[in-house]
């Protein structure tokens, strides 16, 4: 049994990397490997975004991401500087309640967290 942490750093409209995490993931889940958790970096931040919304037609990448959370308990972190830069706010940094954006079970969290994660053994793997 395999433990991986995923970094995500394009955002689901950018390229299909987010789409293919996610099938990593599921593929990963089904063999009986641990996905200890994806981190999203730089644009990657925009998949924890409520205010992006996919075209009928489109993969669902947000809410694929909260189902695989829900389902198999995978953390999503985002870090919060790269969040905080793109206008990813959770209700614990925004001004306003009103304008927090960020899509609960996705959490903010500092890169030390990815980091810890890895110093634990966990193999990396970039989309």
């Amino acid at each position: 049994m395999n433990h991986f942490t995923l970094i995500v750093t394009k955002s689901p409209f950018d390229s299909r990397n987010a789409e293919s995490a996610i099938c990593f993931c599921d593929a990963a889940i089904s063999r009986g490997d641990i996905i200890e958790q994806v981190f999203f970096y730089q644009s990657g931040v925009h998949n924890a975004s409520s205010l992006l919304q996919s075209n009928s037609d489109e993969f669902d990448t947000r809410s694929k991401w909260i189902l695989l959370a829900k389902e198999h308990g995978v953390k999503l972190n985002v870090c919060v500087t790269a969040a905080l830069r793109r206008g990813v706010i959770d209700n614990t940094l925004a001004e306003q309640p009103s304008v927090a954006n960020l899509q609960p079970p996705f959490c903010q969290v500092g890169l030390s967290d990815y980091f810890a994660a890895l110093a634990e053994g966990s193999i990396n793997v970039q989309f």
